[in-house]
C-alpha cells in the first residue's frame, strides 16, 4: 500500500489499483484513469497525489494532473521520485521530467534542465530534488531552503560525488575522494 497523509492506494496482485480516502488528495481515481491502471509496476506518492509506473514504462497520475506538455513524453520511465508536492521521472535515456508544485521541484529551471543528461539516480528532500549524474556531477532544483540550489561556494566540492544522502531539508553528497558536502547550511 502507498499513502498520502489522507489517502491510500493499493496495488493489487493483478496489477490494478484501488484508492480511498480524501478525494482531493488521491483518494479517488478519476474515471478516465481507472480503466488504464492495469499492469502497474509501482506506485509513488506526494502529500496529495499518486503516480503509477506501468510495466510498459508509461505513467498515470491522479490527485495532481500531469501537464499536457509532459504526459506524451512520459514513456520509457525507469523510476519516479517525489517531494511533498512534486514528482520527477527518470527516463531510461537518463533524462528527467518533473511536474507538480514549481517551488517543490515540479518545474525544472532551464539551466538545470540542460545539465540533466545521463542521470543515474534522483534523491529528494521534502521540497527539492538532487540528481546524481553518471560522471559524478550533481544538479539540484526546487525550494532553495530545502536544497534546491547548490551554493556556488560548495558546488566545486561536489565533483565527483558517489552518492547523495537526503534528509527532510538537506542533501549530503558523499564524494569519491571520501569527503562529504552538505547543503543548504541550516542554522
Amino acid at each position: 500500500m502507498f499513502f498520502t497523509p489522507t489517502s491510500v492506494a493499493a496495488l493489487l496482485n493483478d496489477g490494478s489499483v484501488l484508492a480511498w480516502g480524501n478525494q482531493n488528495n488521491g483518494g479517488k481515481i478519476p474515471d478516465d484513469i481507472q480503466p488504464r491502471l492495469r499492469n502497474v509496476k509501482m506506485i509513488f506518492s506526494t502529500d496529495f497525489a499518486f503516480a503509477a509506473l506501468l510495466n510498459d514504462g508509461s505513467v498515470l497520475a491522479w490527485g495532481i494532473t500531469i501537464p499536457d506538455t509532459i504526459q506524451p513524453r512520459l514513456r520509457n520511465v525507469k523510476m519516479i521520485f517525489s517531494t511533498r508536492f512534486a514528482f520527477a521521472a527518470l527516463l531510461n535515456d537518463g533524462s528527467v521530467l518533473a511536474w507538480g508544485s514549481e517551488n517543490s521541484g515540479g518545474q525544472i529551471p532551464g539551466p538545470i534542465k540542460k545539465q540533466l543528461e545521463n542521470v543515474k539516480i534522483i534523491f529528494s528532500t521534502d521540497e527539492a530534488f538532487a540528481a546524481l549524474l553518471d560522471d559524478g556531477n550533481v544538479a539540484a532544483w526546487g525550494n532553495l531552503d530545502y536544497g534546491g540550489t547548490i551554493p556556488d561556494n560548495i558546488s566545486f566540492q561536489l565533483q565527483p560525488a558517489k552518492t547523495i544522502i537526503p534528509s527532510k531539508r538537506q542533501f549530503t553528497a558523499v564524494c569519491r575522494n571520501g569527503g562529504m558536502v552538505t547543503w543548504p547550511y541550516l542554522q
